[in-house]
C-alpha cells in the first residue's frame, strides 16, 4: 500500500481505529517520508529551544544535527498517533542534558523545570505559527486578477517595485500602495479567520 504524506495530528481523534489501521499500513518507505514531512514542520521550534538552551549558535547546529539522526534512529519506535514536536523535544532534552553533562565546568546549568517550560514554550509558538500559516494559505486562496498578480511578482518572483512597474504599466509608487493594501487586507483576513477558527489545522 502505497500512501502519501500523512499528518497523524489531523487525523480526527474520534476515530483512533483508523489511525492504528493506518500506523500498521505504513511500509518503511512510507515511514521515511512521514518522518521528513514531520521534520520539517518541527525543525523551527526545535532550532528555537536549541538556540535558547545553548551558549553559542555553533551548538545549537551540532546539537541539531544530532537530535535530527537520533529521531531518524528512534522513529520505528515513536508512537505515530501522537504529536511529533513534544517527542522531538523530549529527545532535544535528552541532547542538551549529555551537553551539559560533559561540560561540568560550564558555568551555564539549566534546571530540568526551566528546560520544560521552554519546550513548553516552543511547542506553543509553533502552533500558533502553524495556524497563521493556515489562515495565510485560506485568505490567499480569495485573492484575484491584479492582487495576485502582484503577490506573485513581489514575494515568488522576489522582483523589485520598480522592476514590478515595467511589468504592470504601473508607476512604482502605484505598486507599493497596492503591496500595503493587499497586505493590510491579508492581515485583517487572518485576523478574522483565527477568530472563527473551532480548531487548529497546523
Amino acid at each position: 500500500m502505497k500512501l502519501g504524506p500523512v499528518d497523524m495530528e489531523n487525523l480526527p481523534d474520534s476515530v483512533p481505529e483508523a489511525k492504528s489501521r493506518l500506523v500498521r499500513d505504513l511500509s518503511r518507505a512510507d515511514s521515511r517520508e512521514l518522518l521528513a514531512v514531520s521534520w520539517v514542520k518541527a525543525q523551527p521550534a526545535l532550532t528555537a529551544f536549541l538556540v535558547a538552551s545553548t551558549p553559542q549558535f555553533s551548538d545549537a547546529e551540532d546539537l541539531l544535527q544530532e537530535v535530527a539522526a537520533e529521531v531518524a534512529r528512534r522513529f520505528d519506535d515513536y508512537d505515530l498517533s501522537r504529536p511529533f514536536l513534544p517527542w522531538a523535544l523530549w529527545v532535544a532534552k535528552i541532547k542538551i542534558a549529555n551537553f551539559y553533562r560533559a561540560r561540568e565546568r560550564s558555568p551555564v546549568k539549566f534546571i530540568g523545570d526551566s528546560i520544560d517550560a521552554l519546550g513548553e514554550a516552543c511547542e506553543r509558538v509553533q502552533a500558533v505559527l502553524s495556524e497563521e500559516k493556515w489562515a495565510l494559505e485560506k485568505c490567499l486562496t480569495s485573492l484575484t486578477g491584479r492582487s495576485r498578480q502582484l503577490l506573485q511578482l513581489r514575494y515568488f518572483e522576489d522582483l523589485t517595485p520598480q522592476e514590478m512597474s515595467g511589468r504592470l504599466e504601473m508607476t512604482p509608487g502605484a505598486v507599493r500602495i497596492a503591496l500595503l493594501r493587499i497586505r493590510s487586507a491579508l492581515i485583517s483576513c487572518i485576523r478574522s479567520t483565527l477568530a472563527g477558527a473551532p480548531t487548529s489545522h497546523g
